[in-house]
């Protein structure tokens, strides 16, 4: 049996869909070998990954993983080509290229659906996108959904919006969550390591943490607007070091002449990305993580910084609670005022105490192992081949 899997978005660095393809990849590979599929990933030209098992082998586009209309044109012509005669096509890049697909079954993931939401109300759920972006995903998600036989969620939030926007049956959805590298997203103590990332970005002795690519969906507004009215209360306001995407740092020009208006530029450390065991660190480092994002279909970052025994202060909108559940104190993310109550909830150690404990256990409920085995059993029953026991990787 066939199965050829889309994963593109897999680079040399990687947050958001490339992150989760990373890291589900290896696993699902083995488990569909270990039940006798075989078949093709298509990488992007740098995607790295490590040697597939048996049976399966990487076809490479000819262009890298950016947003280039090289790469957009070469997933059109050698994605169909290549997804010819197969059992199952795989996406797990929320989209289908826009030629046919010739395989029997196809199945999407749908990592997020934040374009059509800013769409219908963009005030609520802003977007920086150009309007070509926007309209041609638009276009591509109503497709993948509507034509998959199969779609996979990665919320109960996104899998009601798939319903809702796109009159999708329930039936046709499943929802399987994300997952944490346990691995590497654990509570760092060693100090030499947290000693020689102190001196390579000049870190302050005590900081809170905000991770997020550069957008207006991400928020680091209601940072700088609580900031703004508090600035003396150094018993609550903090620095703040903010990890992310600098590629489109554009974005931020607003809130960064936002920060040197109100005289708050020295609160404010920009990183720009870093690697995954740095961010572990940073977050075993962090006297919380401050996550207002307006939007999510999932939002790993919160989980990462449970494993790592951080306290998590996040928003109370979308796919965030669902996922946290009461391991995070949730605030409006429209509210300065919410945020600041929570920073100073934070402060009380008995507090701080109760969010470890509770985000140490949540986390623990989430694995790439348990993704990967729930996508496994969806492309074995999409074969007619339902799995007689628990799906069981080799080592």
């Amino acid at each position: 049996m066939k199965v050829v899997i889309l994963a593109t978005a897999i680079g040399p660095t990687n947050r958001g869909i490339g992150q989760c393809e990373r890291y589900v990849l290896p696993s699902l590979l083995k488990l569909l070998a270990s039940a006798g599929c075989q078949g093709q990933v298509i990488l992007a030209k740098d995607g790295g990954l490590p040697d597939p098992p048996t049976g399966f082998e990487y076809l490479r586009l000819p262009s890298p993983r950016d947003m280039s209309p090289l790469r957009f044109v070469a997933e059109q012509v050698c994605v169909p080509f290549w997804s010819r005669g197969a059992d199952v096509f795989l996406s797990l890049e929320s989209v289908f290229p826009i030629c046919p697909i010739w395989a029997s079954r196809k199945i999407v993931v749908i990592h997020g659906l934040h374009v059509m939401r800013h769409m219908i109300s963009p005030e609520k759920y802003p977007e920086d996108y150009s309007w070509r972006y926007k309209a041609w995903a638009n276009w591509a998600h109503r497709r993948a959904v509507e034509t998959a036989d199969r779609v996979i969620a990665v919320s109960k939030f996104t899998a009601d919006e798939i319903h809702h926007l796109f009159h999708v049956p329930p039936e046709r959805i499943r929802t399987i969550p994300n997952g944490v590298d346990h691995e590497r997203f654990r509570p760092i103590r060693e100090p030499a390591i947290l000693d020689r990332l102190r001196v390579r970005y000049s870190l302050p002795e005590s900081f809170y943490l905000y991770v997020g690519p550069y957008s207006t969906n991400k928020n680091l507004w209601l940072v700088v607007e609580a900031y703004a009215g508090r600035r003396n209360q150094r018993d609550i306001v903090r620095p703040v070091v903010v990890v992310g995407d600098t590629r489109r740092a554009a974005l931020y020009s607003s809130t960064l002449n936002r920060i040197e208006q109100a005289g708050l530029g020295h609160l404010f450390r920009f990183l720009g990305s870093v690697g995954v065991d740095e961010l572990a660190a940073l977050y075993s480092m962090a006297h919380a993580l401050i996550y207002p994002s307006l939007y999510e279909a999932f939002g790993l970052p919160p989980l990462e910084a449970m494993a790592c025994a951080t306290p998590v202060i996040a928003s109370n909108r979308t796919a965030i609670p669902e996922v946290v559940g009461d391991a995070a104190l949730l605030i409006d993310p429209t509210n300065p005022s919410a945020l600041i109550e929570a920073l100073n909830q934070v402060q009380d150690e008995s507090v701080r105490a109760d969010l470890v404990a509770k985000g140490l256990k949540r986390a623990q409920e989430f694995t790439w192992e348990r993704t990967a085995r729930k996508m496994a059993e969806v492309v074995l029953q999409q074969m007619g081949l339902e799995p007689s026991g628990p799906l069981t990787a080799p080592n």
